[in-house]
This record gives structure tokens, C-alpha cells and sequence, in this order.
């Protein structure tokens, strides 16, 4: 029977494999189905904005933050051993903040314009005191975007299993609305990713995750 495993420990086992650094472009375009345009275009203006991100991983998408010009990063992850991945792969920008944590614990309040998160609420269990943290750390007018995989109880990674605690998107609309936010429709993000070979991705023009977002008032 295979073990199921904590979040920290999957990303742990995940950095010490390498997972998630110097993909070549193919990974990278791949691992885009789960933002890719419409996410980028849901955050907005990044110039000289105070950003954000839960659940930094490795810094795939801190690297694409940070070369639109944000003014400061802060990126959060409760894996030890990815954030020393992220500290080494983004050594270049003086303007990052890396910290262990977990964001139903963590709030620094008015200090943000933007805060977002990709594949990492699906691992979160408390998501109302998450959602609020994040909200209370956003300047008025802040933006929150949130890519959400689909449902499913848990991640089977071939030699370990992680249990999940999913939500439906109207929950996630619901749960930013009653912390202050307006939200916008939940958008679908659909897979249209091609490998080298020609072959399609088994999800080929299916809903992959679902795009939330919500301004804060």
C-alpha cells in the first residue's frame, strides 16, 4: 500500500529531486496550462507593485513577476527545501522576500497591491482564514487571482500519495466575497498543450483549472 504523505513533505521529496528547475521549454509551456495568458492578464499592471505569492515553489512564475518590473516580491511556501531551490534559482533579484510559512498563518496587513497562487490552495485546509489573510494583506483596489486545479480528493505521484482538500470555485467566490472583495466570473483555463512529438496532452482542450479572481474593495 502506498504511504500518504504531508504537503511539506511532497514538495520536499519534489526539491531534493530536482523537480521544477532549469525545465526546458516544453516543461515550461506545459506546466503554463495552469495560468498562461488569462492568468497574467487577471493580475494586472505589475509595475512598481508589491506582489505577493503564495505558494512560490521553485520560482517558475516569481521569475515571469519579477521580470515585469514588480516593485517587491514576497513569496511564501511551507517547504523548507523549495524555498532554498527558489533562494538559489532567483539569486538575481534583489527584490524578493522568501518566507517559510503557511498562509493561513501568515498576514501582513495593507501591504500589498497584488497576491496570487497557482496549484497551492488545493493542499490548503483552513481556506476561509487563508482567503482572509490574503485580503487583509491587500492595499484597497488589491487584486487576488487564484488558479484552482479540478476536483480531486488526492495526488497519486506513483511511489506516494497526498490527500487534498478541494473546493468548488463558488465557494472560493463566496468565501472572497464575505471578506471584502468583488469578484469576477470564474474563468475556465483549457488545455492546449502539444509535446515535442506532436502528441497531445491526455487533457487536450478540457478544463484544466479554473481561473478565480476578486478586487478588493
Amino acid at each position: 500500500m502506498k504511504p500518504t504523505i504531508s504537503t511539506r513533505e511532497h514538495y520536499d521529496r519534489l526539491a531534493d529531486a530536482g523537480h521544477g528547475r532549469n525545465d526546458p521549454p516544453f516543461m515550461q509551456e506545459y506546466m503554463a496550462r495552469w495560468d498562461g495568458p488569462l492568468f497574467y492578464d487577471a493580475l494586472g499592471d505589475l509595475s512598481n507593485a508589491d506582489v505577493l505569492e503564495v505558494g512560490i515553489g521553485t520560482g517558475r512564475i516569481a521569475r515571469q513577476i519579477l521580470e515585469r518590473g514588480c516593485r517587491h516580491l514576497t513569496g511564501l511556501d511551507i517547504s523548507p527545501k523549495t524555498l532554498a531551490a527558489a533562494k538559489e534559482d532567483l539569486v538575481g533579484f534583489a527584490n524578493l522576500e522568501l518566507i517559510s510559512a503557511d498562509i493561513a498563518e501568515f498576514r501582513r496587513d495593507v501591504s500589498f497591491d497584488v497576491a496570487y497562487s497557482v496549484l497551492t490552495f488545493m493542499h490548503i485546509q483552513d481556506k476561509p482564514k487563508a482567503l482572509q489573510n490574503i485580503v487583509a494583506s491587500l492595499r484597497p483596489g488589491g487584486r487576488v487571482v487564484l488558479s484552482i486545479d479540478q476536483l480531486s480528493d488526492s495526488i497519486d505521484f506513483g511511489e506516494w500519495t497526498v490527500e487534498l482538500s478541494p473546493w468548488l470555485p463558488a465557494q472560493y467566490l463566496a468565501a472572497l466575497e464575505g471578506v471584502g472583495c468583488d469578484v469576477a466570473e470564474p474563468a475556465p483555463l483549457i488545455d492546449s498543450w502539444t509535446g515535442q512529438d506532436g502528441k497531445r496532452s491526455d487533457t487536450y482542450d478540457e478544463c484544466v483549472a479554473t481561473l478565480i479572481s476578486g478586487v478588493r474593495k
